[in-house]
């Protein structure tokens, strides 16, 4: 037989057992709802006996507050409750329970009110057999005869009588003794006893009746269950048949030929596949050593041409990824992106910004003094130092020109915060420049000059890019520097206002900026809230100096910075 048939044939079984037990788990739910329903049905039976002995509890409640009060707001409450058991009214929602204990407590409570129905007719709707409902029955009926001695009872408080047809029409004189004597007395207790013992023996055929249910439905539930276990191992019996009979016919003699494959991917290109048995699989490994002879004839050249394109691909991609470096190192990440997309045309408008110009004082005469390979290394050093800071606070380095450095916040990525972060970038500038001064032994001091306000930025050049920035405001910052004074931070009233409520500034007064006239500028000195902090760097900067000095003078070392007191008290705040 071929093996497609004898699938076949398991795979129809299978399909059998699945149904089969797809059936027995419905049958197995629809147990399960008979059991809450049924479970249902008790509570809701519990319910409406409990509601008739509530309903009888209420009525002599009522009734004797009455005659011991004489309050007519206890008649009415007597009066509202056989209405509503009786369907004369519409009974409230949640009337179960504590219902007339709020009424009695507060006279304006007010529920929702549901179906006028009586108490009986929700009985026969129920479903009770015919044994419960007579329970009932019999309890409600004893619980109206009990009815009809309260209102005995209510009207002698009024002093009105049985006329002999069953209605009070006969009036006379109050008689409380006699109305408090008929609902304490024993023939009350007895009426009342009568009452409660048919609604105990309905609640003890409802259970039993529930209980008998449960335990029929929990046994078929348990031969469900039972016949579910004996079709899932057939099924799975089944199962493992067709998975031994896949792995024997199917499976190995594909493995088989996997295993040649593999041989021909890795060069034996002679291997063939072995076919053992006839039928589907047999003529797919026929097909598989012709395909692998055909193969074999062209592999080699192929094989050839593959490797040349290899090579071609590698050689691509590492100068792709040479170019993205280089292009990150002189463009931003978004605007190289942007250029890679095939934006040509980048220019941005950013409403606000601060820029930042800082030169090194004296470099002119260091550059004379020292030869033009330390020129650079200084060089390297000193901007390295500030490229980290730039990092830190998230800053853009436009340029160097010679000894100057430009940066700027808020472009490519506009920044709320562009003036606080150029602010960090300059504060911290200048301890990074002490301790550089501690640690390298040359005393580097910047002119620093902030602005804020409108600029474009973009790329210009066509072969050679260059992501720089234009506008007034990179005018003015590069003025503030150069009017600026050797070690401070100057910053014209625009950077003033922005940032006058968390750093300290000292008014420098009017200065005479090229192409702006006179302008009122100011120093950055420090944070308002970290002065400590920067003088205590400070001064911890001064003190690595002085050990630095004293221990190389010690021991008649000739080399010592010159001038490294001055540079010191360059680093001290001058009130120091």
């Amino acid at each position: 037989m071929r093996i497609r048939n004898i699938l076949l044939i398991l795979l129809g079984v299978q399909l059998c057992l699945v149904g089969g037990l797809i059936l027995t788990a419905l049958q197995m739910q629809a147990t399960q709802t008979l059991t809450e329903n049924a479970e249902q049905q008790r509570l809701t039976s519990l319910l409406l006996a409990d509601e008739l002995r509530q309903s009888s509890d209420d009525l002599t409640r009522f009734a004797r507050t009455y005659v011991t009060t004489g309050d007519d707001r206890y008649e009415d409450y007597f009066n509202q409750v056989l209405a509503i058991r009786n369907g004369e009214v519409r009974r409230p929602d949640g009337y179960e329970g504590i219902y007339w204990d709020m009424v009695v407590a507060d006279s304006d409570y007010k529920i929702a009110l549901g179906q006028q129905i009586s108490l009986r007719d929700r009985m026969l709707a129920a479903g009770f057999t015919n044994k419960e409902f007579d329970k009932l029955s019999e309890s409600q009926s004893m619980s109206d005869a009990l009815v009809r001695l309260e209102s005995v009872a209510i009207n002698a408080m009024k002093g009105r009588y049985d006329d002999g047809t069953g209605t009070f029409g006969l009036t006379g004189v109050p008689d409380p003794q006699r109305a408090v004597k008929l609902l304490h007395g024993p023939e009350y207790h007895t009426a009342k006893a009568k009452i409660m013992k048919p609604i105990a023996e309905f609640m003890a055929m409802i259970d039993t009746r529930t209980t008998n249910k449960v335990a029929g439905l929990n046994e078929l539930s348990r031969d469900l269950e039972q016949f579910n276990v004996i079709l899932a191992v057939t099924l799975l019996l089944t199962t493992l048949v067709s998975l031994l009979l896949i792995r024997s016919r199917v499976l190995r003699p594909i493995e088989a030929m996997v295993a040649t494959a593999t041989k021909v991917s890795a060069g034996e290109l002679t291997a063939r596949a072995s076919v053992q048995h006839s039928g589907e699989i047999a003529t797919f490994g026929n097909a598989f050593n012709e395909m692998v002879a055909s193969v074999e004839k062209h592999v080699s050249d192929l094989k050839a041409v593959q490797e040349e394109l290899h090579s071609k691909a590698e050689n691509l991609k590492e100068e792709k990824h040479r170019s993205e470096k280089l292009l990150l190192n002189i463009l931003p990440a978004q605007i190289a992106e942007r250029l890679k997309g095939g934006d040509t045309d980048i220019a941005d408008s950013f409403p606000e910004v601060s820029v930042l110009f800082s030169d090194i004082v004296g470099f002119t005469e260091m550059s004379a003094r020292i030869g033009a390979r330390q020129v650079v290394d200084t060089l390297n050093e000193v901007f390295g130092v500030l490229d980290k800071l730039a990092l830190k606070h998230n800053v853009e380095k436009i340029k160097t020109i010679g000894d100057c450095y430009m940066v700027v916040a808020g472009v490519p990525d506009r920044s709320p915060t562009h003036a606080q972060q150029i602010a960090e970038f300059a504060l911290d500038m200048q301890i990074a420049l002490s301790d550089y001064a501690i640690s390298s032994g040359r005393a580097i001091t910047m002119r620093t000059g902030i602005h804020t306000g409108t600029a474009v930025a973009g790329i210009v050049g066509t072969s050679k890019f260059a992501y720089d920035l234009w506008g007034d405001v990179v005018n003015v910052a590069s003025r503030m520097e150069a009017t600026s004074e050797p070690g401070q931070i100057h910053v014209s009233s625009a950077v003033k206002i922005r940032l006058e409520d968390d750093y300290i500034f000292e008014e420098r007064g009017a200065t005479t900026l090229k192409g702006k006239g006179e302008l009122n500028t100011f120093y950055l000195t420090d944070r308002r809230t970290a002065n400590h902090c920067a003088i205590s760097s400070r001064l911890s900067s001064f003190s690595k100096l002085v050990e630095y000095e004293g221990i190389l003078r010690s021991v008649g070392s000739q080399i010592v910075p010159e001038g490294s007191l001055e540079i010191a008290r360059h680093f001290l705040p001058a009130k120091l």
